[in-house]
């Protein structure tokens, strides 16, 4: 038998490694969402751990130093469910290799409608500290996508009109009346950057809901607060119409509605925190047709974006100095195999990658789908093409909840 050195060691099976608690956490703030969801059935303490707000506030810090996005992508199935599916997007790509696709189902409504009637289920426009919201006529609902969380909200009173207009408008189309209704608005989603409290907006306007020639504009908000389980409403000072078919976008800690002025087109601006409104004027999209204009959050800026000839241009705003920079020009017509049709819409941005590469939104031959664009090089290459109700919305995946 050979003799054992000195320096060997015998580990005995019954020995314990101790880690330290701080390194501990330093390595799950690193970990997927999907593995930590696992992981809280490790012990309590890793449980009470992963669903502390500290925990999921430096997670997300982590995300997005990371640059860990996803992008989400949504289809309502009927009035009562939607499915949707993530997909995983790297450094320099956007892969389907690690997507997830879930069906959510509703409560169903109790107002039985024709679907001509509806505008369906709704995905708010951008996202949230990785919370989207899905909305329609009868339901509200705040999702998690990353955890399959959700909570649902009151009825607000601007739904309720809505239903009132549907229920007028199911008559008139039987008796072969003209419908009342023209377009449906678009729920806004954001937090209020001092208070860290998330907020759901409505901004309904007469001319667009119902034509009436003496706009009105009403609003309402939902705070999710610990006290507050209501919708209030707000005072709206500007009298011009916001357009209902462009959801408000978030940035900077405002909700965005694009103004129908006579004049120009015009920017209103909803402090999350103050809950007043602000008019944007001297748009560098300011007389340019509405279904020529999109808008959008890319890197966390308020962007518009213009399609004028072949071109699109994507403007960013500056908070720093108050301007708009030329940010992105999109060769719309450079790459046929890919572009096919004739453009007479905005082509929304999704998100930038790190590789000179934006992910688009494209429905130019009436399928929806994803296209990456390299504007260094005016190239396009189809990515994943699918139904989809609206535009897919980039995002975090975070444990957030509310």
């Amino acid at each position: 038998m050979p003799k054992r050195k000195r320096d060997d060691v015998i580990i005995s099976p019954s020995w314990k490694v101790y880690i330290p608690q701080d390194v501990v956490q330093e390595i799950l703030i690193r970990l997927a969402v999907k593995s930590l969801l696992r992981l809280k059935a490790v012990s309590k303490t890793w449980r009470s751990q992963i669903e502390s707000r500290t925990f999921h506030d430096r997670h997300l810090r982590h995300q997005h130093k990371s640059r860990n996005l996803s992008v989400l992508v949504f289809n309502d199935d009927d009035d009562a469910s939607a499915t949707l599916r993530t997909l995983s997007v790297g450094a320099t790509s956007l892969s389907l290799e690690n997507h997830s696709t879930y069906h959510l189902q509703l409560h169903p409504s109790p107002f039985k409608f024709p679907r001509v009637t509806s505008f369906g289920i709704r995905i708010t426009s951008g996202s949230c500290d990785g919370l989207a919201c899905l909305y329609s006529t009868f339901l509200t609902y705040v999702i998690n996508p990353a955890t399959r969380w959700y909570r649902k909200v009151p009825e607000s009173r601007c739904q309720a009109r809505i239903k009132a207009l549907f229920e007028r408008t199911l008559i008139a189309s039987k008796e072969g009346q003209v419908p009342q209704i023209k377009s449906f608005p678009a729920l806004g989603f954001g937090k209020d950057n001092v208070t860290g409290v998330y907020k759901l907006v409505w901004l309904c306007s007469s001319t667009y809901l119902n034509g009436d020639n003496q706009n009105n504009n009403t609003c309402e908000v939902f705070s999710f607060d610990s006290n507050n389980n209501t919708w209030n409403d707000v005072v709206v000072s500007c009298p011009d119409p916001v357009v209902h078919n462009m959801p408000p976008v978030h940035a900077h800690g405002s909700l965005h509605w694009l103004i129908d002025s006579l004049l120009e087109k015009q920017l209103l601006s909803f402090d999350l925190h103050t809950e007043t409104f602000t008019v944007v004027t001297k748009l560098p999209v300011a007389y340019s047709t509405i279904h020529h204009i999109t808008m959008c959050t890319l890197n966390n800026r308020l962007c518009l974006s213009e399609y004028k000839g072949e071109i699109q241009t994507v403007w960013s705003f500056n908070q720093d100095n108050m301007t708009w920079d030329n940010t992105y020009s999109i060769n719309l017509r450079s790459t046929l195999t890919c572009m096919e049709y004739e453009y007479h819409y905005a082509v929304p941005p999704i998100t930038p990658l790190s590789d000179d590469r934006l992910l688009l939104y494209d429905f130019s031959d009436g399928e929806e789908k994803l296209v990456l664009y390299n504007y260094r090089l005016n190239s396009f290459s189809k990515f994943l093409k699918a139904p989809f109700s609206s535009p897919g919305i980039s995002y975090y995946q975070s444990l957030v909840t509310l």
